[in-house]
């Protein structure tokens, strides 16, 4: 199949899968099934049945090898127009934005171009036996360790094992977490415990405070769902992380908004920190998207240098960065010489209301 090509459409009148999301995230020109493979990474089995069943929702039109493209019945009496059209200003980013949380809404999580996959893949199964876990050790609780005073469950806490152990992680005194942390029997699933369901600054500190808790991936991805997270434990985690992994947090919607906020705060230090090789690999892997949050940051001339040795950009790419407020000038010039530019009258246009274009180029080519 070639010229496969996105339509309009209400957002909210269709269901997309993950897949088809991600698939129609990359329509941002008409593109070939060859070129959705390469693009996503899918086998061109798969790209074919996702295409057909795009098309069948009747959010993209597609043209089939050996078949004249589909006219329809109000454009066959219209006259024909360029193959390049101008394209209205924030329209494909913000439609890619929209199949991105439509799909997100769905249940289902949409991966960015050049992201790696998450680390872990819960499986049903498993996710199962662990509810079904807590859920016994709920009761012991409520039945047992509940009615008694503080000072007797944490008598408790430092010397019972197993089942009870796990029972007293659900305690909301930061006193027993104590004595449950103390315990010579508790270790990563009494932490994981913790981190998940306790409520309290204090005991989520007390996690946080052994590093073979705090590097575990299962206690982090918990810590940082916690609503109650301490600022300070949140930076502990997640200043040494690189940045493409600090972006991936700052953009997660099952952390809450206020970490997610921290996370977008941290993310910009640690851009303006980072070197220019680190800065411009996540601008490329998230083709800009990652610009909105880095509010007042701005790219040093190893970035720059960068960037303006690439020879192809995608036309998200270069939206999100005519978009940008800090976009250098040279970096500006080396897009306006770009062949996807420079046939794009709307894209050029975009461009050229930059304020850091330089007045020269501007001259040239209003």
């Amino acid at each position: 199949m070639r010229n496969i090509r996105r339509k309009s459409f209400d957002i909210k009148s269709v269901r997309l899968s993950a897949e088809e999301g991600f698939v129609l995230s990359r329509l941002d020109a008409p593109l070939s099934t060859r070129d959705l493979v390469s693009l996503t990474g899918l086998d061109e089995g798969r790209v074919v049945e996702i295409v057909e069943g795009l098309a069948t929702q009747g959010v993209i039109d597609l043209d089939r090898d050996g078949a004249p493209p589909s006219v329809s019945p109000s454009s066959a009496s219209m006259p024909s127009v360029p193959s390049v059209r101008p394209i209205p200003e924030a329209t494909d980013s913000e439609r890619d934005l929209e199949v991105m949380q439509a799909a997100s809404e769905a249940g289902a999580s949409v991966s960015v171009e050049g992201e790696e996959p998450p680390d872990e893949v819960t499986d049903p199964v498993e996710e199962e036996e662990r509810a079904q876990g807590e859920r016994e050790y709920q009761k012991i609780y409520e039945q047992l360790y509940h009615p008694m005073s503080r000072e007797e469950r944490i008598a408790a806490a430092e010397k019972v094992d197993g089942s009870d152990l796990l029972a007293l992680c659900l305690d909301a005194e930061p006193q027993v977490i104590h004595a449950v942390l103390t315990n010579p029997k508790s270790g990563l699933p009494h932490a994981r415990m913790i981190a998940l369901h306790h409520r309290t600054h204090t005991g989520l500190e007390l996690v946080g405070r052994r590093s073979e808790f705090l590097s575990d991936a299962n206690v982090q991805r918990r810590l940082l769902a916690n609503p109650q997270l301490p600022g300070t434990l949140l930076r502990r985690m997640v200043s040494p992380k690189l940045l493409m992994e600090v972006y991936k947090i700052a953009i997660n919607r099952e952390i809450p908004e206020r970490s997610r906020v921290m996370t977008r705060e941290l993310l910009c230090k640690k851009f303006m920190l980072g070197s220019g090789d680190e800065r411009a690999a996540l601008l490329i892997k998230t083709e800009g998207r990652c610009l909105i949050l880095l509010v007042n940051c701005a790219l040093d001339s190893r970035t720059t240098q960068i960037l303006t040795a690439k020879t192809s950009f995608t036309i998200l790419f270069i939206q999100n960065l005519a978009r940008w407020s800090a976009t250098p000038p040279a970096l500006l010039v080396h897009l306006l010489k770009q062949p996807v530019v420079r046939m794009n009258v709307g894209l050029r246009k975009m461009l050229l209301k930059h304020p850091n274009v330089p007045s020269e180029t501007k001259r040239n080519l209003s």
